[in-house]
């Protein structure tokens, strides 16, 4: 993912997301930024993989998407590595 994860783009996200079989590993490296909208995504693709025994992995985090998935708690829920910056 890279640029912005806002609501322009989270349907277009979600489809793509649900069309890949297992979605696993995600690199955020290029994402500069993400709404709530952003974070639903993940979310909902988050449940959609736990309920098949699997689940997300976000590397390459920017520190500053990091803090908000830390403030959202979003860091409890997604396994995540973050970017050597």
């Amino acid at each position: 993912m890279a640029g912005r994860l806002d609501a322009t783009q989270c349907d277009a996200a979600l489809e793509f997301l649900n069309g890949l079989p297992q979605p696993r590993i995600i690199d955020l490296a290029g994402l500069e930024y993400i709404a709530s909208a952003g974070l639903r995504v993940l979310l909902l693709t988050q449940k959609r993989l736990r309920g098949s025994g699997s689940g997300l992995v976000l590397v390459n985090v920017r520190t500053a998407i990091h803090d908000i998935f830390r403030y959202t708690g979003f860091d409890r829920i997604i396994e995540m590595t973050r970017a050597a910056e």
